[in-house]
């Protein structure tokens, strides 16, 4: 008996420290692994010109990144979910990150020709708000969805939307718009319309998950194209008057939806399609180059002429470093974290930690899918990136603390002594 005594301790260790689903475990780590692969061969001559001919400059800087992520995902998920389920805790994140949201617009950095990031003060680190809002805002929904698993199914998402519906019936319009859609819907107008003034494509992606997320709790879906259609609405009339006004990054948005031959064009604009189009163009040939199998590591032609081959194409670098293979393994990669969300998923048994999960799932698939788009030129460029592969701070840690909150309850779900109230069931 004693020789095995060493096995139990080391099975402790595995069990206290990555607990939780261990093919998601597993995923991330391949991930991770392939990110140093890529920022190493895609910014070595970068570094060498911009570093003081220090090669693993970006390396070093993301291997810093990825382990301070798995810090965070390490201790975030062994959190119990119901500590974090209170919604005066969730309340408070919301705001918090919205707050961070804003100081963008006053005290934000340029980076890339936007500005998204905030610079923490002494240590001189930039970070996206966005990445906080989001998980904040899937969090925060997945707890008022499943406060009305009762009746939200038998409630319209929307009041009246004309004056003669209000009416007739204004005390049954105000209390739907007071129970549920400023409760429901609230936190998403808000955060959406933070993150749609200065990145288009991650306000579509977080209105996409919420929408899937509202469906997949009970709400009517005669109800989800009465929001769809005024959200479209709404944004058609916000993106022209900011294209009109010169607000923001409109006159860019036009321009990648397709739209803007139809329009004047300043020079900016003009300068702006040409590089996007050169973007398309490098990717193009770099992906034609990958081939079946690839060049192999730290053999690509294309790494000085495909802009951002470390983040927003970073997929197309790996099809011509990897080829179709490797490509196709990275896809099933993350297709594998979807899956393995919605496995999760079907074993909760209360609606918060399920719509939780099912929320974050969708956020990173969204994310990387919609790069893969952009990186074989199927896509407009979005500036989206590989989440846990292309270079970056604090992608990496609120990718990891995302998954982290994933794993944290898929290890719960596991648990006999889960409480099961019946009125937040999703199955019941």
């Amino acid at each position: 008996m004693q020789p095995d005594e060493p096995h139990n301790e080391q099975q402790g260790f595995f069990d206290r420290f990555f607990s939780g689903d261990r093919v998601l475990w597993v995923i991330i780590a391949i991930l991770s692994i392939a990110s140093l692969l890529v920022i190493y061969s895609s910014t070595a001559s970068m570094a060498y010109r911009k570093a003081g001919g220090d090669t693993e400059h970006y390396f070093l800087q993301q291997l810093k990144f990825i382990v301070l992520g798995f810090a965070a995902m390490i201790a975030v998920h062994r959190i119990d979910y119901q500590r974090y389920a209170r919604p005066r805790f969730l309340s408070f994140v919301f705001v918090t990150a919205l707050l961070f949201m804003l100081l963008t617009f006053f005290v934000g950095v340029n980076l890339n020709s936007a500005s998204r990031w905030i610079r923490i003060p002494l240590i001189g680190v930039t970070f996206q708000p966005s990445d906080f809002l989001r998980i904040a805002l899937i969090a925060i929904l997945a707890r008022q969805l499943a406060k009305r698993q009762t009746n939200i199914h038998r409630m319209p998402l929307l009041p009246a939307l004309t004056l003669r519906g209000w009416r007739k019936n204004p005390d049954k319009n105000f209390n739907i718009l007071t129970n549920i859609t400023i409760p429901v819907l609230g936190p998403i107008v808000i955060a959406c319309a933070a993150i749609f003034i200065s990145n288009f494509s991650t306000a579509a992606i977080t209105f996409c998950t919420c929408l899937i997320m509202l469906y997949v709790g009970r709400v009517r879906v005669r109800e989800l194209w009465r929001l769809v259609a005024l959200v479209f609405v709404t944004m058609v009339c916000a993106v022209s008057v900011m294209y009109a006004f010169n607000i923001g990054r409109s006159h860019t948005w036009v321009n990648r939806l397709g739209i803007g031959d139809m329009m004047s064009k300043t020079e900016q604009v003009k300068a702006q399609g040409e590089d996007d189009d050169l973007q398309q163009e490098q990717a193009r040939i770099a992906i034609a180059s990958g081939g079946l199998m690839g060049k192999g590591p730290g053999n690509s032609t294309q790494r000085s002429n495909l802009p951002h081959s470390y983040s927003d194409f970073a997929y197309a670098f790996i099809v011509e470093e990897y080829g179709l293979i490797g490509a196709s393994l990275m896809l099933f990669l993350y297709l594998c974290i979807f899956f393995r969300g919605i496995v999760t998923f079907r074993r909760c048994g209360t609606a918060f930690p399920g719509l939780l999960v099912l929320g974050l799932c969708l956020m990173i698939t969204f994310q990387a899918i919609c790069n893969m788009l952009v990186s074989v030129c199927l896509f407009p460029v979005t500036g989206q990136t590989l989440p846990l592969v292309s270079l970056g701070g604090s992608s990496i840690v609120f990718t990891c603390l995302a998954l982290g909150l994933i794993l944290g309850i898929s290890r719960q779900v596991k648990e006999e002594s889960l409480d099961r109230p019946r009125k937040e069931s999703l199955l019941e």
